[in-house]
This record gives structure tokens, sequence and C-alpha cells, in this order.
């Protein structure tokens, strides 16, 4: 009975996914390469990667502060905000006509992306381990987790903002890594999510810019 339990428990965690259905969503015809190659699979749900990213995430919604708190709900709901902070304080234009058409352009690759790789959420495949996350439950957390929508979204304003404003890069940097460390802290997304967010949104902004460098 051990070793059936123990076989019917390791069948559930490495078949486990977020999605019971897929579908694909419709992209632009600006989009002409394939959301499939962007990014390499996700660690295995069995590797001992994930249970290490899960402890780290367990750890990390474990020692939240009220401020970390704040900043989650804050980083949630407007990642704009900080970046609009920071080009303010240097009297610089936020272009948020741009960033939205670039990521109306964008969106969907990300959906199609998620739903490919369909990766469950923390919260689902940490009780399989007996691993406690203390999760933020909020309502942009309703797709799959790899990469995460709003690293991948903050990096891809990130290189916006770059290209404009080289002379703030770090700082620029410094709020989509600070992004990512939120979705962690939040217990909603992997560390490699975020990893993986990174190359995600370096690979679309070195496609779609040249195409799209006439709106901005």
């Amino acid at each position: 009975m051990v070793e059936l339990n123990t076989l019917l428990n390791y069948k559930k965690i490495t078949e486990l996914k977020y999605y019971t259905e897929v579908t694909e969503v419709p992209m632009s015809n600006l989009v002409d390469f394939d959301y499939k190659d962007i990014l390499p699979p996700p660690p295995e749900n069995n590797s001992k990667l994930v249970q290490k990213e899960l402890s780290i995430i367990s750890e990390a919604t474990k020692k939240r502060t009220k401020q970390d708190i704040e900043f989650v709900h804050k980083m949630d709901q407007d990642i704009d905000s900080f970046y609009i902070e920071l080009l303010n304080k240097n009297k610089k234009i936020y272009p948020q006509r741009y960033i939205n058409l670039f990521y109306e352009i964008v969106e969907p690759i990300l959906m199609n992306t998620k739903n490919y790789w369909n990766r469950p959420r923390p919260n689902q495949l940490c009780k399989f381990y007996n691993i406690d996350i203390n999760m933020i439950i909020t309502d942009t957390i309703h797709t799959a987790s790899y990469p995460s929508g709003h690293t991948v979204y903050s990096k891809l304003v990130g290189n916006i903002l770059t290209d404009m404003y080289p002379e703030l890069s770090s700082q620029i940097l410094s709020i989509a890594e600070r992004t990512g460390k939120a979705r962690v802290q939040q217990g909603v997304h992997y560390p490699s999510d975020n990893g993986a967010s990174f190359v995600f949104s370096n690979y679309v902004y070195d496609k779609l810019k040249n195409r799209l460098k006439q709106y901005s």
C-alpha cells in the first residue's frame, strides 16, 4: 500500500498542470516567430530545483513585513507607477501610449506561452511536499505560472525606457527585479518564473522594437 501511494503521489506531482484544457490566443500579424521557441521548459515538478524554490517561496512569505505586503499589493495593481515616479524625479516623459501599444502585441504571445507550458502555481504543488506557502490572493493570479506576467510586463517597460533613457538603466532594471521579488514574496511565482520572464521580454522586445518604433 505504501509503494502504491508513493507511486500515485509521484504521478500526481509529475502530471500536475495549471489548466485542464489549453487554448491558443490569436496573435498580431506582426508576430512572425513561434512562441513555443522563446523559452526552455520550466523545471520538472519533481525536481530538486522545484523543491528548493518552494522552500524559498515559503520562507519569503513567512518573513514578509507590513511594508513588504504594502509593496506587493501596489506592485500587483500598478507597475507603471514605479516607473512614472522614477521618470518624474528625473523630469522625463513616460510613454504610456507606446507601452500600451507594445504590450497589446505582446500579451497574446505571453498568454500562449503560459498556456503552452501550463506550469502549476506554487500553491498547487507545495502541498505534495508538505511545504506551507502563505500566499496573498489577488485577482491577477489566474493564469499558468511560467513565465510571470507581471515580471514580463515590468521588464518589457524597462527595456523600452532603457532605450529611451540609458542614463537611468540601473534604476530601471532595479524596478524590474523588484517586481519579480514581489511575486515571490506574494507566494504566487517561482524564482525560475522570473528568470524566464526576463528572457521572454528581451526576446519579444528585440523582435518587435524596430517594427513598432514609428509609434514611439
